[in-house]
């Protein structure tokens, strides 16, 4: 007859482990230390999100986001991406953004808790040595200054642009900040394009943020930055493209000069 297990080694069992919640937060924990958001935006959420402060318009567009990021795994399923667009800054974008990446982020940590549950809720276990990159926040503006400052010599510097663009490739969540600032033809229709062409085809979305609306690419007038220019057609090509991945989710906020939500907020 074999003997039931003393209370004492049930207890060593169990502290062996933690709970699947403790577990899932460190698996979090890491993906935001590799997630290349700004310190400035470490505790932007939803939650912290001042909806008194910006248009009474935008508060539904805001949780329609929220309700995308909470369902990421299905918005992958058909590569769904998002567009973020105002006509002036401060009202909220980027914080709106980065709350979705974090959200999305706690989904994923989930799905790999999920994959190997022993192992990850094991006690003690460091998890420093994962280099996951599940999401991935890049300021298209920052990026190209980089880009630019670029001395082969600068051995933290090639590093740093190494992480972004294999991140900007393979992460399965990518916000791009600031989309279009640049008028940078070699980049907007070099990399960027071959970059979105990419994600698209491998169910990889994009939550982009922009002052400009994509839309103008392929405006065959002035408002057009690239009118009457060899790249009027790779421009139409650009915005076919982003108007495809973002269909049903493009949303305008509501902006003014005059109102800024980054000051009403605090």
């Amino acid at each position: 007859m074999k003997k039931k297990p003393s209370k004492t080694s049930i207890k060593k069992d169990t502290d062996k482990f933690i709970s699947s919640k403790e577990a899932v937060k460190k698996i979090y924990k890491v993906i935001m230390e590799n997630s290349h958001i700004p310190p400035k935006f470490e505790n932007a959420s939803f939650a912290s999100f001042n909806y008194k402060a910006c248009p009474k318009e935008n508060v539904k567009k805001i949780k329609a986001i929220k309700t995308y990021a909470e369902n990421i795994l299905s918005a992958m399923d058909v590569s769904q991406s998002v567009y973020i667009y105002s006509k002036f800054n401060g009202c909220g974008k980027t914080h709106v953004a980065i709350s979705a990446l974090k959200t999305a982020a706690k989904q994923f940590a989930k799905e790999i808790y999920k994959k190997n549950p022993d192992y990850y809720a094991r006690r003690g276990i460091s998890l420093s040595d994962h280099n996951w990159r599940p999401v991935f926040f890049m300021s298209e503006v920052n990026y190209l200054w980089k880009k630019r400052q670029y001395n082969s010599k600068d051995e933290n510097l090639a590093r740093e642009l190494d992480t972004i663009e294999n991140a900007v490739m393979n992460s399965k969540l990518l916000v791009i900040d600031d989309f279009l600032r640049e008028r940078d033809t070699d980049f907007v229709f070099g990399n960027l394009t071959a970059w979105l062409n990419h994600r698209y085809d491998y169910n990889k979305p994009v939550i982009f943020t922009s002052n400009n609306e994509f839309k103008m690419l392929a405006r065959n007038d002035e408002s057009n930055p690239y009118y009457k220019t060899k790249h009027l057609k790779a421009a139409t090509y650009l915005a076919s493209r982003i108007s495809e991945m973002t269909k049903g989710y493009q949303f305008v906020f509501a902006s003014s000069p005059e109102k800024d939500y980054r000051q009403n907020s605090y």
